[in-house]
């Protein structure tokens, strides 16, 4: 039957012989211990496609993820001797469906489908892992099968081996605990100083820690030894705790340096910022679909603005002469750099790790630290200048109350406390006039009239009870409290001769003084007003003077002194 197909028959017979051991041959024809990426429509099978080396790529770069495809990962482990408990372990990330196929050197393959809640987390890095497949004989290579991941970390970091050991593990959750507890710390002290220092730039400051503590708990996996997240929760406290903590030191930055190194234009300019990347935290945690491939780049390269306007602003900060701006230098430099490195890591410049998660670790806790050394400059710096503004208020204060010449309290200053003054027993007030000043004046001049005051003054401060306020020219009140009140008033009228001419002995005549005294009623529901008691104590000075000076008039009686010309008034 059909003598004439025979040939061909033959012919196609032998090409198959031919081709066959080649599809065998390209089966196995991958680099030992590769690790091959590919992408393909989502209901490729992957044990399939792991015989297809054309789709593969296995070289180090051009990662890809999409919103349409699935992303493979052909992870060769022939030859390998894995341990039983061998896992899958790669970067934490968040996905739509993952699965993996073990893939046998003799052709069988066995798949399993990992939902979220099969994944183990990490306790000491930005890592997830889960259990393998098992296959009866020995596994020529593992297939991951991933549809919508938001990294390519998830592809590119994906490795199979043993757990850490207990030991390591560990070590380094000591290590980052150390870590933690340093930003704790100055987390303390900034409530501290905010109880010192009303200032708002220390609450940003606080806030900010607070950001770099949660996101160095969760991004290097040590929130997973006490709390259990989701996938999703662990990624949503790691981008809002990014995006507070840029956003908090950015208003921290604002606040902290001197104001006068900054103009309106770079405040605004570094204000825009927030909003900036508020917008693309957002888009990097909710992007889906075709999106999905422009995810991650948006999102690390929306950090180079606020990189470039940052350093802008610092150095013109510098150049006009921002003490506190060398803290910041120093304390963000390693973070700078680490988002620079990180840039051109997920733009396939650079072989640098996408994630320098231990790097990011140790800059966040060097920024801490160093920012915090510069909040106390501040803190000390403006306590000073509060210190200094306080005591130019009181200065002032004082010269507003005060007399400045003889230092006595004037008359404002005992007005506004004389009806606290004279419920506390200053009953009593003298009026004094010194005599014949103004020939001291025209005969010896100003300087020689000033001294006069001062040594009036002193005499009549010579008892702790009595109050001396110096009314201007050359009169004087006096405040008086106790039983001998109107005695120890006049004494110190007597006193004034003998003490300027000690001070001042050039004088020809000696110097002399009239007083009026008065004494108002002293019940509870009677207290006069300073104007009611000094008109009364004015009157009676001007009583004294009109008796011929060197005189006291009072309207209660005064026990005589040996010297006293004493006239009872009323």
């Amino acid at each position: 039957m059909f003598p004439r197909a025979r040939p061909f028959l033959f012919c196609l017979l032998i090409l198959f012989a031919g081709v066959i051991p080649g599809f065998a041959q390209a089966a196995n024809d991958f680099p030992a211990q590769s690790r091959c990426h590919a992408l393909a429509p989502a209901d490729t099978p992957p044990a399939w496609l792991a015989r297809t080396r054309a789709a593969w790529n296995c070289s180090h770069s051009n990662w890809q993820v999409s919103g349409s495809q699935a992303s493979f990962v052909r992870i060769d482990v022939a030859g390998r001797k894995l341990p039983q408990d061998a896992v899958l372990t790669t970067r934490l990330t968040r996905y739509r469906s993952l699965s993996i196929t073990a893939i046998g050197a003799n052709g069988r393959n066995v798949t399993r489908q990992i939902p979220p809640g099969a994944l183990h987390f990490s306790t000491t890095r930005w890592q997830m892992y889960t259990a393998l497949p098992r296959l009866d004989g020995p596994v020529e290579a593992y297939v991951l099968k991933v549809t919508g991941p938001r990294h390519i970390g998830l592809l590119s970091d994906a490795q199979i081996g043993a757990r850490a050991s207990p030991m390591a593990v560990g070590n380094r959750q000591l290590i980052l605990a150390a870590l933690c507890g340093l930003m704790l710390m100055p987390l303390i002290l900034n409530f501290v100083f905010f109880r010192i220092l009303r200032q708002r730039f220390i609450l940003w400051h606080a806030a900010a820690v607070l950001a770099m503590l949660t996101q160095t708990l969760v991004s290097s996996g040590l929130i997973n030894r006490f709390v259990r997240l989701s996938v999703t929760e662990v990624c949503l406290l790691s981008t809002l705790s990014w995006a507070f903590m840029v956003i908090a030191t950015l208003r921290f930055f604002i606040g902290l340096i001197e104001p006068e190194t900054l103009s309106a234009r770079q405040r605004f300019a570094v204000e825009l910022l927030c909003p900036w990347f508020l917008f693309w935290s957002a888009y990097y945690f909710l992007a889906d679909g075709v999106l999905l491939p422009s995810v991650a780049p948006l999102y690390y390269m929306s950090f180079l603005p606020i990189i470039a306007t940052l350093l802008a602003t610092i150095v013109l900060a510098a150049l006009r002469g921002s003490r506190l701006v060398c803290f910041q230098i120093v304390g963000w430099t390693p973070l700078m750099l680490l988002g620079i490195a990180r840039n051109l890591s997920i733009l396939g410049l650079t072989d640098a790790p996408l994630g320098l998660m231990v790097e990011q670790h140790f800059a966040i806790a060097f920024e801490v630290a160093v920012t915090t050394l510069g909040v106390a400059e501040r803190i000390m710096t403006i306590r000073l200048q509060r210190d200094h503004a306080l005591a130019e208020a009181r200065f002032q204060a004082n010269l507003a109350l005060h007399d400045p010449l003889t230092g006595l309290c004037n008359r404002r200053a005992i007005e506004e406390k004389f009806d606290t003054l004279f419920r506390t027993g200053f009953h009593t007030m003298a009026a004094l006039d010194i005599d014949h000043f103004k020939a001291i004046n025209d005969t010896h001049g100003h300087a020689a009239g000033d001294e006069v005051l001062r040594a009036v003054a002193e005499a009549l401060t010579d008892d702790q009870d009595i109050l001396t306020v110096r009314m201007g020219g050359e009169e004087f009140l006096l405040l008086l409290r106790g039983e001998d009140a109107l005695e120890r008033a006049e004494r110190l009228r007597q006193a004034i001769p003998s003490r300027v001419a000690k001070q001042h002995a050039g004088l020809r005549k000696l110097v002399t003084a009239s007083m009026g005294v008065y004494r108002p009623d002293t019940s509870p529901a009677h207290v006069p007003s300073f104007t009611e008691a000094y008109t009364a104590c004015d009157e009676l000075l001007y009583a004294a003077k009109a008796a011929g000076r060197d005189c006291v008039r009072s309207n209660v009686s005064i026990e005589p002194l040996p010297t006293t010309r004493l006239e009872l008034v009323g």
